[in-house]
């Protein structure tokens, strides 16, 4: 008798032991599953940032389950003269310039700063793309400090660029074209980037590419255009002392008339200018010669620009 009684008590205490084993185990299983819960839950009200260049993903979870975030669609390219956007007192400075191909366009990166570190979104600019021309200029009124002045570019339709300080304050940007394009323009916050990609498009430009020599870009006039008195002139340059000599010379080579422009800037970067000359009437062709002079053996450099005399048009 005494050995069944033995044999009764150890049958329950091993059902009690097996019990309370299986207790615990169910307890560090439920206990895992709520920590591993919580940490997906904090992952998904991470808002996930952007990945990829124009494009944002990711999601965030409410009291009613996971939102899925929509993906922002590039913007389409287009033909459009003006546009803008930004926010105001972004940044302060251009920190760089950078170039990248892709399958079927090429794309301009423009980073910001402010105050010496990285901006974290984009300032406020506006956009000009005027119809038949070879280039865009995106003015940022808030900028003053740039970090580079130009550069060749080197694409198949992206040509070069220059940052040049605008006469009623701030920067531009201008980014040259071999030939017609579409573009399109993007913003990318933290850190702040503003993308400008360029397209060929099948159509021929209605005036020629504003000319490029030396230290000199000019705008107005173009070549073969035929002028008058006064003649406006303007374009910006690095020409030493910020002095730029505009002359204009017939086809004896005689000096029809001769002016002097300072730029706004020279030494941080390209300076605009702008000048009215006059001259009398001449037959024929003539070349306006604006630029500076080398500063080892004096000697003209800059912008050889030919054209022909329109007439009194006043």
């Amino acid at each position: 008798m005494r050995h069944r009684r033995a044999a009764i008590w150890v049958a329950l205490l091993a059902l009690v032991v097996i019990s309370g084993c299986g207790s615990d185990s169910q307890d560090e299983r439920d206990a895992g599953t709520t920590e591993g819960s919580s940490a997906v839950s904090e992952n998904q009200t991470t808002r996930q940032e952007t990945t990829r260049e124009g494009q944002t993903s990711g999601g965030e979870t409410t009291s009613e389950g996971p939102v899925e975030v929509a993906v922002a669609p590039e913007p389409p390219f287009t033909a459009v003269p003006e546009t803008n956007g930004g926010f105001e007192g972004a940044a302060d400075g251009i920190q760089g310039v950078r170039f990248d191909r892709h399958e079927d366009y090429e794309r301009v990166v423009i980073d910001f700063g402010s105050g010496g570190a990285t901006a974290p979104q984009v300032p406020v600019w506006s956009l000009s793309s005027p119809e038949g021309e070879g280039y865009t200029r995106i003015t940022f009124p808030g900028v003053d400090t740039t970090s580079v002045s130009d550069g060749m570019l080197g694409g198949s339709i992206m040509d070069n660029f220059y940052v040049v300080r605008a006469p009623g304050g701030g920067m531009f940007v201008d980014i040259f074209a071999t030939g017609a394009f579409q573009y399109r323009v993007i913003e990318l916050s933290e850190p702040g980037r503003l993308i400008l990609d360029y397209r060929p498009a099948s159509v021929d430009l209605s005036f020629p590419i504003p000319a490029q020599a030396g230290k000199t870009v000019l705008f107005e006039p173009q070549e073969g255009e035929a002028i008058s008195s006064p003649l406006e002139v303007n374009g910006y340059s690095r020409n030493s002392e910020a002095s730029n000599t505009i002359t204009l010379m017939d086809s004896s080579g005689n000096v029809l008339s001769r002016s002097t422009a300072l730029s706004n800037d020279w030494l941080d970067t390209w300076g605009y200018f702008e000048a009215s000359l006059e001259f009398p009437a001449f037959e024929g062709t003539a070349t306006l010669l604006v630029g500076g002079e080398n500063p080892r053996d004096g000697s003209f450099e800059g912008v050889a620009l030919p054209i022909i005399y329109g007439g009194d048009q006043r």
